[in-house]
């Protein structure tokens, strides 16, 4: 079977995948609310305070455990759900089909187990298997978690892993970056191989935050494009050449905090963070040496029954030594800025802050519940750069600002945006689709 038709069949199974849970989304959304009845109309409501308060669940609390969307920033080595988001009818065990494409590994198929009873003291499991027929090499993770006394407040765990790893700021997933290469020839992410162990203390901090510090160390290679990458149009399309990382051995400290939030039919809305601080080096000795921190914090506003207030800050900083490429920070693409180029922005220093308005056209039957598209106003300012004193200065910067209209499902299965950088008036609208919403 030629390569030609390992992709194609490949890209069929991706389609057909993401169709089915888009329908069974779809189903399942509409039933809860045809099925529930009307709120009660509160007089309260109509008062300006009110309508323009933040929203948000509380995940330590029993009564807000029931179906809905778990959101979180997307990092980490996504081996195990977090609790608070497996409690709700997932079971005790899960097996998952993992499937990608890129400029590097080309097809990557595999498999993801997760087995954990998150109210009891059993420990908590999740490992992937995956192979690369562009590397032929076999990639894996697997993450043990064992919860302490009383009621897996605090926990230890540890990990292992080799994988085809990139930028945390790079986050469009798997399946839309497949269909981007497949459809559009565009990678959106630049990729290094990573393997590496290393072990946990996380504290729970009911309504407030996860917190962990972590101990690894980390072996990165570089990876190259492999330009024989085969694309269903825009062939002629040059494929980006993978950037090269300094490679070596990385053992750092890592203080993390990390909070989802829980979006349900009665909610809109969520508060949810993800910061870290990395120190690699110093006495822990390796290949580098510097410090680094990085944060994103997220917030959803409801301002009436039919619009919302979606809105994205991230700030890094390398706080000392030199960081390595595959440590820089970037900006730039259909993540961030996305009138501008992908990562046209790099170095030491990162500041982007996003914002999102969107508002039903209009609402299923007269529940005062959003139904058929929505549209989207939104901008963009940041961007990423070098100082070698290594001070967080945005207001001395140039930031680039985006800006622009879109529409997109009411289920947000898919969006489709026109932006254009509002520095430089004769710049091209930039067209960009994306399966879910970028924060």
């Amino acid at each position: 079977m030629t390569p030609r038709w390992l992709v194609l069949m490949a890209a069929l199974a991706v389609l057909a995948s993401a169709a089915d849970e888009a329908r069974g989304a779809t189903a399942a959304t509409t039933a809860d609310r045809i099925a529930e009845e009307p709120a009660p109309v509160d007089s309260a409501d109509a008062d300006l305070p009110d309508r323009f308060r933040m929203i948000h669940d509380e995940v330590s609390e029993p009564a807000e455990a029931e179906p809905g969307v778990w959101r979180r920033a997307p990092f980490g080595e996504d081996l195990l759900t977090d609790a608070d988001a497996w409690r709700v009818g997932s079971g005790v065990s899960r097996v998952e089909p993992l499937l990608d494409y890129n400029r590097v590994d080309q097809l990557r198929i595999g498999v993801r187990y997760q087995a954990q009873a998150p109210d009891t003291d059993f420990p908590r499991l999740g490992a992937r298997l995956e192979y690369p027929f562009g590397r032929e090499r076999t990639l894996y993770g697997i993450q043990l978690e064992q919860p302490l006394p009383p009621r897996g407040v605090l926990a230890v765990g540890a990990s292992i892993v080799r994988r085809t790893d990139h930028s945390e700021l790079h986050q469009v997933d798997d399946l839309e970056n497949t269909l981007a290469l497949l459809f559009g020839r565009q990678d959106y992410r630049d990729y290094f191989e990573r393997e590496g162990f290393g072990a946990y203390l996380a504290a729970r901090i009911p309504g407030i935050s996860t917190a962990s510090v972590h101990l690894r160390n980390d072996r990165y290679r570089s990876l190259a494009t492999r330009f024989g990458t085969q694309s269903w149009f825009h062939r002629n399309r040059d494929l980006r050449s993978n950037p090269p990382v300094a490679e070596g051995e990385s053992r750092s400290f890592r203080l993390r905090l990390e909070r989802l939030a829980h979006h349900t039919r009665r909610t809109r809305a969520g508060l949810y963070h993800w910061a870290e601080l990395e120190r690699s080096g110093a006495g822990l000795g390796g290949d580098f040496d510097y410090a680094r921190f990085l944060a994103d914090v997220r917030s959803v506003l409801r301002l009436s029954p039919a619009t919302t207030l979606a809105l994205r800050l991230v700030t890094g900083s390398a706080l000392a030594g030199d960081l390595p490429p595959q440590r820089e920070f970037t900006a730039g693409g259909v993540d961030g800025l996305r009138a501008h180029a992908f990562s046209q922005f790099r170095g030491n220093q990162v500041a982007l802050a996003q914002a999102e308005y969107t508002i039903g056209l209009w609402r299923l039957r007269t529940r005062g519940l959003e139904g058929g598209l929505h549209a989207i106003a939104f901008v963009d300012a940041g961007r990423a750069w070098h100082h070698a004193d290594h001070v967080w200065n945005p207001l001395d910067q140039r930031l680039a600002v985006d800006g622009g209209f879109g529409l997109g499902t009411s289920e947000d299965n898919l969006r489709l945006y026109l932006a254009k950088n509002l520095r430089d008036p004769d710049s091209d609208v930039v067209i960009s689709a994306r399966l879910r919403r970028p924060f």
